[in-house]
């Protein structure tokens, strides 16, 4: 009797061994390449020289899947700015720093501005699935907005644009 319960706690343990290898070894395949690409919509706050994120949707294509949104936290200053990309299974916490630009060019009398520039963002851990989580990625933001005016009417360069759209590619490795 006793050498029958051995027999199937063992055949009952190998196959739990069995059934749960290939779920650890899912969940161990967290890092790889990723793609994230998406577009931003800021307005300027009517007084201030401040801006608000209007609409946003960021596109994940890797190790991880997944559509959300992104919230700008700190906006650019000194070249540098935090945001965080909203995830149903978490939220990842960006910096993302400007690079080379590679054109631009204003409309002196729509003050239209249109201009494309290089792009990094560090992945520096998160929220849910994304707790530790880190990540280089490099890429590109494209920009068309709609330039303040300063009081002679000439297009404002130092004061948020009244309207901004804003497109990026970005790609790199990622590990959560």
């Amino acid at each position: 009797m006793k050498r029958l319960v051995k027999g199937a706690l063992l055949a009952a343990g190998t196959a739990l061994a069995i059934s749960a290898a290939p779920a650890m070894s899912a969940a161990a395949a967290t890092s790889g390449t990723e793609t994230l690409s998406g577009t931003i919509v800021f307005a300027s706050v009517p007084g201030t020289n401040s801006r608000t994120v209007i609409s946003s949707v960021v596109r994940a294509r890797g190790v991880f899947r997944g559509v959300g949104r992104v919230v700008e936290l700190v906006p650019p200053a000194a070249g540098v700015s935090r945001d965080d990309l909203v995830f149903r299974s978490g939220t990842m916490h960006v910096v993302s720093t400007p690079g080379t630009l590679l054109s631009s060019s204003v409309n002196p009398h729509s003050c239209l501005f249109t201009g494309t520039q290089q792009l990094t963002w560090d992945v520096t851990g998160g929220t849910g699935q994304f707790d530790d989580a880190t990540g280089s990625f490099t890429g590109t933001v494209s920009a068309v907005a709609l330039l303040a005016r300063n009081p002679d009417g000439s297009c404002s360069l130092t004061q948020f644009p009244r309207r901004e759209v804003d497109k990026f590619a970005e790609s790199g490795a990622l590990s959560f």
